[in-house]
């Protein structure tokens, strides 16, 4: 014994030696000793390097202040560093301490190694614990298991009870499941082993004896043809059809046909170690063939569509009809992505048939109570539509251009109703009304030649000369953004507001003959423009968008007291364009053109006379809108 001490301690300290690496603290006191014989140990560094091995860098600096360096040919780790005006000394410690190296200092050489690997560790397993419990007072055996070994089970009931439990070979490595509280010995042993497809003997002596329960062809097995531990059992009788395989993974494969539902839950949960406690016991059969299902799963499968619901606790499940107090399951959904408002439209009325739905507005959220399973349903639902709504950011461009000329021109004369006054203006255009004694004026000056000998006019006597041209060019730009929720319109409105008056006669008859009442309200009309747009995002990042323009325009007053005259153009589209790009939507074009005058009869048709007698006035007018639109699609 005391070898075997000594031997463990000389392990203990060899592993220790090779595995330990040099202490930084340490290596740099050996520096300090060293550099009182080496020198360069104490001088300075400047350098930059990158892209260097480590053995390379330490053999290099090394070089550089005349030190005996030992450096192992495996350090080729790639270094990147920065040195001023550090030490030697203290670049060694660091390269030491940073690449985890072992070093070791004989005489004047330092020499520098790769680190030991550390011896890997491994994981100890500790044997998984057999729960059972057994009191001698009263000889009431407990049993909690969960595919154990029946060897071990047998070995810990012998153990703990005292009473020997032998099994026959063939089930050694047999897995069983099951979970009985507080009940006799006998009792134990017996149920234990009808779960698990076995049967027990009592013999004289007190031995209980364990094999496999082999039961004659044609009985009807109910649950008892079960078995665990990942063996597949079938059971085929006139009125059951069942093959259940318990997997690793707390999973099953199942194949029934027209299997009643309680042989189905109950051999299952006998798999998997699951415990349930039933309100009613489910009617009816199925026909399913499933695998590498989840015992939750298997009741869900086995009980849509019919009257019958579970609800899981913390050990065990709960099964029973749907309307069974006990069974109603509540809970809070919360959405993410959508407000409940939205959502509640459009749930389908088949989904929340037997539910009750309550708002939980400031959580954002739905309270749900009923069925488990029609909960799940409403849940799945719910999810599926809890998705990120796209936000539509569109960008419109609004150009609108105008263009327009207009011509005046012509001589008109005629007889005032009192003299007038000669005023006008002459530069930049020719707007002049003459009088009579500016026009008499200029009778006497053209007087006395030759021939020409006009009479004066009258003192009413007026003449208008008129030649005017005016040109005007307007260019309005205007960028308006607008966002709005995928599905949704986002409208656009820019315009102006002209007034005009309304007088309302009322007569109202009285004795005396009547009174006439007059009241005036200004009232309002609009010229806008208005743009719609509502867009679609699809899956590609398409976006189709629904366009609407109308464009409204003043166009002059019959009266200064009527409403003014309006003009308005409109157009739909329907387009799909791509997520952030650009579209012209055609441009609204207005081309207006007015050519009227008046004169003396045909002589206002003679070239060049016309200008004396008669006047004339040309209006062009065009104008242009365009509008560009361009989408993005956020999330």
């Amino acid at each position: 014994m005391k070898k075997c001490i000594i031997l463990s301690l000389f392990l203990l300290v060899g592993l220790t030696g090779v595995y330990a690496q040099t202490d930084p603290a340490e290596f740099d006191k050996q520096l300090t000793e060293l550099a009182k014989s080496q020198p360069g140990l104490l001088e300075k560094v400047q350098v930059n390097v990158s892209g260097i091995g480590l053995s390379d860098f330490i053999t290099a600096v090394a070089f550089e202040h005349n030190l005996n360096v030992s450096v192992d040919e495996q350090l080729k780790t790639v270094v990147v560093n920065n040195f001023y005006d550090a030490l030697v000394k203290d670049v060694f410690v660091f390269i030491v301490k940073k690449y985890e190296l072992d070093v070791e200092v004989i005489g004047t050489i330092i020499v520098f190694k790769k680190p030991a690997e550390k011896p890997v560790e491994i994981p100890v397993v500790l044997p998984k614990e057999i729960f059972v419990e057994y009191k001698k007072e009263n000889q009431f055996l407990s049993l909690d298991l969960k595919k154990d070994t029946l060897s071990k089970v047998a070995e810990t009931i012998t153990r703990k009870s005292g009473r020997n439990v032998i099994l026959a070979p063939n089930i050694k490595d047999r897995v069983v499941s099951v979970y009985i509280e507080n009940r006799p010995f006998d009792e134990v042993i017996d149920m234990m082993c009808k779960s698990n497809g076995l049967k027990s003997t009592k013999d004289q002596n007190g031995f209980y004896y364990l094999e496999l329960d082999e039961l004659p062809v044609g009985t009807n097995a109910g649950t008892s043809g079960r078995n665990s531990g990942g063996v597949t059992t079938p059971v085929n009788t006139p009125s059951l059809n069942i093959k259940i395989s318990a997997l690793d993974n707390q999973k099953l494969d199942v194949e029934a046909t027209n299997t009643p539902l309680k042989d189905i839950i109950s051999m299952a949960s006998d798999q998997l170690g699951e415990h349930y406690f039933m309100y009613d016991v489910p009617e009816g059969n199925a026909t399913l063939k499933v695998k590498n299902v989840s015992f939750m799963e298997l009741l869900a499968h086995v009980m849509n569509g019919t009257d019958y619901t579970f609800k899981k606790t913390e050990n065990y499940y709960l099964i029973g009809n749907r309307k069974t107090e006990g069974l109603r399951a509540v809970e809070l959904i919360q959405l993410e992505n959508r407000t409940i408002e939205s959502v509640m439209e459009i749930i389908p009325k088949e989904l929340v048939s037997d539910i009750e739905i309550k708002e939980f507005v400031e959580l954002n959220g739905l309270i749900l109570s009923g069925s488990y399973l029609k909960i799940e349903e409403l849940k799945s639902f719910l999810r599926s539509v809890d998705k990120v709504v796209p936000m539509v950011q569109i960008d419109i461009i609004i150009v609108f251009s105008k263009k327009s000329s207009q011509l005046s021109t012509g001589m008109k004369a005629g007889l005032a109703d009192q003299p007038v006054v000669t005023n006008g203006d002459i530069f930049p255009g020719l707007d002049v009304t003459l009088g009579a004694e500016t026009v008499n004026g200029l009778i006497q000056a053209f007087n006395g030649f030759g021939i020409i000998n006009i009479g004066a006019v009258t003192p009413n006597f007026y003449l208008s000369l008129k030649a005017l041209e005016s040109n005007s060019v307007i260019d309005i730009a205007s960028t308006p953004k607008i966002s709005t929720l995928n599905g949704h319109e986002a409208t656009f409105s820019v315009g102006e507001t002209s007034y005009y008056r309304e007088e309302v006669v009322n007569v109202q008859p009285s004795i005396s003959g009547g009174n006439v009442i007059s009241n005036k309200v200004w009232k309002s009309t609009d010229a806008n423009l208005n743009i719609t747009v509502k867009p679609f995002v699809s899956a590609d990042e398409y976006v189709t968008l629904e366009i609407k323009v109308e464009q409204n325009d003043f166009a002059g007053k019959e009266d200064p007291t009527a409403p003014p005259n309006k003009t308005t153009q409109t157009f739909e589209s329907l387009i799909r364009v791509k997520n952030g790009e650009m579209i012209l939507m055609g441009g609204l074009e207005k081309d207006s053109k007015e050519d009227s005058g008046e004169g003396t009869p045909l002589i206002s048709r003679v070239p060049v006379l016309k200008w004396f007698f008669s006047s004339r006035t040309k209006n062009k007018e065009k104008s242009k809108l365009h509008i560009f639109i361009r989408p993005t699609v956020t999330y």
